[in-house]
């Protein structure tokens, strides 16, 4: 990859804009964690994060997790006994209920169960107001058609598994109403229920869910075996972890915060903890906003990207030299004019760059029907993937339907369908991220932010989507199948769908990337906005499409780079430059078609090399812009065999599909690979793979250089 000499500056700007976040930190609350005790205060430094100004106003950390929440110690001494004895149980403390193979619990008070009940169940039935433990010391639960653990009611009810311990709860393959509660879980809640502990608990649910929380689910620590034909963890109005070991097998979610009858609810915190989540539904998602500050993610969803529908760029090849049809002004010109005159739906074949359509066995279409017949083909094929989508079960890595937060942790995520999803907004504020997807690598109908973070989508249809999408920093490299970065807006698979409208801005639609390094390798359009697009800062590195019908850039508004490193290589068919209203100089040039791998170098008017760049596809138009690069200057772009002066008359040249001239054969500039003049690798000291290494920047021109 390129490296820029202007480095520090800006890491030193995007260090500057994050320091001007809005962060608060939730006060601590002390408690004093006696157990039993009726009163519970929030724990101090459970969750002594900062948060950012992007939670719901309803959503405070601090009050998450109590002091209990986070013990998991008992008083033996002080607890009630119970001992399961197969097909019975025995204890002699009050509040314990014991008939036949049913253990009910009615009073307050922490219970330590060891043994095991064949085909039986533990009922928790006490006073709204109560607090109950429930030790699981070597426990073994199973039962044919019902719960294992019913809790029925309660004020709160904590499962903590004594250290050590091993410990286990089986559904048989059915649920038999018992009540009018509709129990659907091995462990099934209706009053808020914590999970802690030292020991292990496996669940088996050959039927329904693993944990059901009709309240507040909250896990803080332990080690959990979930197999679910249902979701593995369910809270109706918030799931909250704090820590812990999960591995989760389910038939639907991995992890599920739903609630259909308050939004502001259905809320889903993970302020760390270690999961391995196998799901065939989404592996964590919340009807309201999904928040991860922490954690070690290991998540498959739907097969993995392996097991994707197959998705295909249904849109028709576009003109040469523009995104307009005929006339105007060219593509790489921000404002531009639509055609004047009339506008035929007859064009002659190959004119709008594309054969026409092969009409059905014993038919011809009459010459008036060709194009009308290709745009119903279109809109058909683009119902029937909505249609399709609609019906189609949801296996999204993460799934948020108001906003999707992450702070921070490591994901590993192979889904396939979206890696990162959110209906509404997605923001990255940090964490480390390898994506493998069928569909997109993040995706939001809103707002998507990226400030910092490791992010490698290796597998994608569109890597980066968002109504909007601001990048300020982070280390982002992306593949993607169809658009690299798309600014479309609408609901998830627009990438896929309006391509009748592939020419129209999207209202609140733009790209904006201040801070950064991008990588992008996109069989589409590498960047693409259905509005504006802004370069402000950052390195930016995309090697584009191979065919006709795509382009580097795609930007239905204006383009504007101002700032940054811009290198970019693509196909010559759509080629489209930044706009007039750019402030740093910017060159499209094109080239001989090159081969993948080949060297592009740009030198200045004495033969100084500027920097140098290896395009990972084959290409025929190359984009440069670096602070270096000023008005009234001659520089020579090298690329593979070909050789262009470039005079800079102003800070644009070339625009739409013109790319300037066509370079001549010259002394090519090799596989000089990603090395300066002087023979030394640059951005070693950003941590950047050695293959990666290389710099777009004047050696000599020092860090003031572009100020």
């Amino acid at each position: 990859m390129i490296r820029h000499k202007l480095i520090p500056l800006a890491l030193t700007l995007t260090m500057a804009l994050n320091g001007c976040a809005s962060t608060t930190t939730p006060s601590e609350s002390v408690s004093s964690g006696a157990s039993g005790q009726e009163g519970e205060e929030p724990a101090g430094g459970a969750s002594q994060n900062q948060t950012s100004s992007a939670a719901p106003a309803e959503f405070d950390p601090a009050e998450l997790f109590t002091d209990r929440d986070m013990d998991t110690s008992y008083d033996e001494s002080s607890s009630a006994l119970i001992q399961l004895n197969g097909t019975t149980a025995e204890s002699d403390a009050q509040g314990v209920e014991i008939s036949e193979d049913v253990v009910t619990i009615t009073d307050e008070g922490t219970y330590i169960l060891s043994g095991s009940l064949e085909d039986g169940m533990v009922i928790v039935d006490a006073e709204d107001t109560d607090k109950v433990q429930l030790v699981f010391n070597g426990a073994s639960i199973t039962n044919g058609d019902s719960a294992a653990v019913y809790i029925k009611e309660a004020d709160k009810v904590f499962i903590t598994t004594a250290p050590d311990s091993e410990n286990t709860l089986t559904n048989g393959g059915e649920y038999v109403a018992i009540d009018n509660n509709n129990i659907d879980g091995v462990i099934f809640s209706k009053a808020d229920l914590t999970l802690n502990g030292e020991g292990t608990l496996t669940l088996n649910a050959q039927a329904g869910h693993g944990v059901v929380s009709k309240d507040d689910l909250k896990l803080t620590s332990g080690t959990y075996v979930i197999t679910a034909a249902s979701h593995g963890l369910s809270g109706k109005d918030r799931v909250c972890i704090a820590g812990g070991t999960l591995n989760i097998t389910s038939g639907k979610d991995g992890i599920q915060a739903e609630n259909d009858e308050d939004t502001s609810l259905g809320y889903l915190y993970i302020e760390g903890g270690t999961f391995q989540i196998t799901a065939e539904g989404d592996g964590l998602s919340a009807s309201s906003t999904l928040w991860v500050e922490d954690g070690d993610y290991n998540i498959v969803t739907g097969g993995g990207s392996a097991n994707a529908v197959q998705q295909s760029d249904t849109r028709m090849e576009r003109p040469a030299g523009g995104h307009g049809f005929q006339g105007g002004q060219p593509a790489g010109e921000a404002g531009m004019e639509p055609p004047t005159g009339e506008m035929s739906m007859e064009p002659p074949a190959g004119e709008m760059g594309m054969e026409p359509p092969t009409p059905p066995e014993g038919t011809e279409p009459s010459a008036s029907s060709e194009g009308m017949e290709t745009m119903s083909e279109l809109a058909a094929s683009e119902t029937a993937a909505e249609t399709t989508e609609d019906t189609t079960v949801s296996t999204k890595g993460l799934k948020a339907t108001a906003s999707l937060v992450l702070n921070g942790g490591t994901f590993n995520l192979d889904c396939a369908d979206d890696g990162l999803h959110s209906n509404g907004d997605l923001t990255v504020n940090g964490g480390s991220y390898q994506i493998a997807t069928g569909d997109d690598g993040m995706h939001a109908d809103g707002a998507l932010t990226i400030s910092e973070g490791d992010v490698e989508i290796t597998q994608s249809y569109e890597g980066i989507e968002g109504l909007s999408i601001d990048i300020t920093g982070g280390d982002i490299s992306l593949v993607a199948s169809d658009d690299g970065l798309n600014a479309a807006g609408g609901a998830d698979g627009s990438g896929t769908g309006n391509r009748m409208d592939q020419f129209k801005s999207t209202e609140g639609a733009y790209i904006s990337i201040s801070g950064g390094t991008l990588r992008v390798d996109a069989s589409g359009d590498g960047i693409d906005s259905n509005g504006d697009l802004y370069v402000t800062g950052g390195e930016i590195y995309v090697s584009g499409p191979t065919n006709g019908g795509n382009s580097t850039l795609d930007y239905t508004g204006e383009g504007v780079i101002s700032g940054g490193v811009f290198c970019g290589t693509g196909s010559l068919g759509m080629a489209q430059n930044f706009g007039t209203s750019s402030t740093q100089g910017v060159m499209m040039v094109s080239v001989d078609t090159q081969a993948a791998g080949t060297t592009i170098r740009l030198l200045d008017g004495d033969g100084q090399e500027l920097g140098s760049w290896q395009a990972d596809k084959e290409y025929s138009s190359v984009i440069v812009s670096c602070p270096e690069i000023t008005q009234g200057a001659t520089y020579t772009l090298e690329a593979g065999d070909t050789t262009t002066e470039v005079v800079m008359d102003s800070l644009v040249y070339g625009a739409g599909g013109m790319g300037g001239p066509r370079g001549g054969a010259g002394a090519g500039g090799g596989r000089g690979g990603m090395r300066n003049p002087d023979g030394q690798g640059l951005g070693a000291a950003q941590g950047v793979p050695e293959a990666q290494k290389g710099a777009f920047a004047n050696p000599t021109a020092g860090s003031e250089a572009g100020n």
